[in-house]
């Protein structure tokens, strides 16, 4: 199993490689799997599983990766093994022993300073000649990061791989650096449906503002749970390019796939992400067991009627176990609020056939109003929907925007016309584009991070290439 020393090859498809000797250092088709994000004081502990491709090398007997905060990355010269002071900034320090007999393991000390703190609560997987062109599938689990900030923004790592001969430790026979890559972006949700044929429930989302193309592909697991994509793992499905960003996600509740009528289809499903703009994949595994998706709307719509009312309609095409709908409402910052409820129309509280609902609020508030529903099952789970907005009474326009002026470079946009797809772009005074959404369904956006000035919002209705124009001005504080 001396073929772990590939894993030094992951830099190699990240960034700039250096190698003190002609040692194979190739590695390939690099993945992270995000476990769990968890937020610690004012630490973000992100834990991810790493997957790669490696060429084998015999020739290693251990292997080192450091993992810092890209903002942190020292830029080592591995004219020897870093000392504790060059890794004080670390988030996470892995090594592999990869000379011992039957496959590799964790080590559980930093030999060339002792005190540098170790992760060994990992696991390795690897399958020979598993990767693509025969090379062996790695798979690191349980690498746990803890990075500074929120876990609402992107955490960006950026991390050095070396190699060694001597049994010390104490000497660098091959290294590469400066491979990066986000541990938390983009991320995917979603489930396998209990449909008949299957198919999935599937979300792609990313905390990036500025717009990022993506692509999925789909792989039915070979029963290990190990990813192996193209050789253990066979491909089932593709999609894509999609644009998304942090207020335009992609979401899809009827994704199928090959061999999804197959009956008592139970295999596991793979969704791997990838992006032009990106240097890594991300991936999710779907488990066997299907999840029922209580209630499956297809749309839910909120219109002012008239001075004192607002009119919501909504329209189910699957309801399992359902109970009714709560209606919640929001005005200015009060809080949600429980203004009504309507009781399933579905028979025992289960229906595969389209059903239509309707609701009118009395609401003569002149300011924003924004709707929701709480989908409630008979075991009093619930699942909220979409959020729509409605003008204040008095308000005119087919697009509002508040606040007008903004004074902390965030604004809020609502489409009075509630079906329809929108482009949407926002350009400022030079005529440059600063933010841009496509294929907007929802009837509000919200746009932050502006800078003082004046900028003008552009919105065109797919359907009818009607265009409308409004301006936005952000103050300072």
């Amino acid at each position: 199993m001396k073929k772990i020393l590939l894993l030094i090859a992951i830099v190699a498809s990240f960034g700039m490689v250096n190698k003190l000797t002609a040692q194979n250092c190739t590695v390939s088709n690099i993945s992270v799997h995000l476990n769990s994000t968890t937020t610690v004081g004012g630490n973000c502990v992100i834990n991810i599983n790493l997957s790669f491709d490696l060429a084998a090398n015999p020739g290693n007997k251990y292997l080192w990766m450091h993992l810092w905060p890209t903002g942190s990355y020292p830029n080592l010269s591995y004219s020897k093994p870093p000392t504790a002071a060059e890794l004080a900034a670390t988030v996470a320090n892995i090594g592999i022993d990869n000379h011992v007999v039957g496959s590799p393991t964790l080590q559980s000390t930093y030999p060339p300073a002792p005190s540098v703190p170790v992760q060994s609560s990992g696991t390795i997987s690897v399958s020979v000649g598993g990767g693509a062109g025969g090379s062996d599938r790695f798979t690191i689990t349980n690498i746990s990061l803890s990075v500074p900030g929120s876990c609402n923004s992107v955490a960006a790592i950026t991390g050095d791989i070396w190699s060694t001969n001597a049994q010390s430790q104490n000497a660098v026979q091959c290294f590469n650096k400066g491979f990066s890559f986000q541990a938390n972006d983009p991320t995917i949700t979603g489930f396998k449906r209990c449909t008949n044929p299957r198919t999935l429930s599937l979300g792609i989302q990313t905390y990036s503002t500025v717009n990022l193309t993506v692509n999925y592909t789909l792989y039915k697991d070979d029963g290990d749970g190990v990813f192996e994509p193209g050789t253990g793992d066979i491909q089932v499905g593709s999609g894509g390019p999609f644009v998304i960003n942090s207020t335009t996600p992609y979401s899809n509740t009827n994704v199928t796939y090959t061999g999804n009528n197959t009956p008592g289809e139970n295999s596991a499903i793979w969704v791997v992400v990838s992006s032009p703009q990106l240097s890594y994949t991300v991936n999710s595994l779907f488990e066997s067991a299907c999840s029922p998706l209580p209630v499956h709307l297809t749309y839910f719509n909120a219109k002012r009627s008239n001075a004192s009312n607002v009119g919501l309609t909504w329209q189910t095409a699957q309801e399992l176990n359902a109970s009714g709908f709560e209606i919640q409402r929001l005005i200015g910052h009060s809080g949600w609020q429980v203004v009504g409820f309507v009781s399933t129309q579905a028979l025992n509280g289960n229906s595969s056939s389209v059903l239509n609902y309707n609701f009118n609020d009395n609401n003569n508030a002149r300011a924003i109003t924004q709707y929701r529903l709480r989908a409630v099952d008979i075991d009093a789970k619930s699942k909220f929907s979409e959020i729509r907005a409605v003008r204040g009474e008095g308000q005119a326009g087919k697009i509002i925007v508040y606040p007008n002026p903004s004074f902390d470079g965030k604004a809020k946009v609502v489409f009075e016309d509630i079906n329809g797809t929108r482009d949407v772009s926002l350009t400022d005074v030079s005529g440059r584009v600063v933010k841009q959404w496509t294929g907007v369904t929802n009837n509000n956006l919200e746009i932050d991070n502006l800078t003082p000035g004046y900028y003008s919002l552009r919105v065109i209705i797919r359907e009818t290439g009607e265009q409308s124009i409004e301006k936005i001005v952000v103050n300072k504080r």
